[in-house]
């Protein structure tokens, strides 16, 4: 890779990042051997009285510690995104069934005035049956003729 404004064939940082990442893990292949032990001690001083000289084990076991920090953040995050796509899921699921109870009590309001309405023109129809065969009687009753009488031949 080339650096474009230093003029340099190779660059610096990605060098080192890949002696770091792929050499750590070289290190466990050779017992009794670390790049701790190579890479010099760094001294960190916070204030002019206190100095604390950190070894390189130590400053691993913090990143550790960190990238594990981290790491549990970002599971907590996922944890929380997740908890509210199940809260949103179940509230559209409570509104779902809401409305299916309204939508069930409606449509058994309407199957009852359809039964009502079906009950009252089978009532209805009755009657007019009932009707219709209390006219045809009269009709008949109209229909006939009283018998004639004929004067029997004794009595002229």
């Amino acid at each position: 890779m080339s650096d474009k404004n230093n003029g340099k064939d190779i660059d610096t940082i990605v060098v080192i990042g890949l002696v770091f990442v792929f050499g750590l893990p070289v290190t466990l292949l050779i017992p009794n051997f670390s790049v701790w032990d190579v890479i010099p001690k760094l001294r960190v001083s916070r204030c002019h009285i206190i100095t604390q000289e950190l070894t390189w084990p130590q400053i691993n076991a913090a990143i550790v510690m960190l990238l594990s920090l981290f790491f549990c953040l970002y599971l907590e995050i996922q944890k929380r995104k997740l908890d509210d796509m199940v809260e949103k899921v179940l509230t559209v699921s409570q509104a779902t069934d809401t409305t299916l109870e309204v939508e069930r009590e409606r449509q058994t309001g309407a199957m009852r005035a359809c039964l009502d309405l079906l009950d009252a023109s089978t009532e209805h129809y009755e009657h007019l049956v009932l009707l219709r065969d209390e006219l045809r009687k009269r009709d008949t009753v109209k229909h006939q003729q009283p018998p004639a009488i004929e004067p029997s031949a004794s009595s002229f």
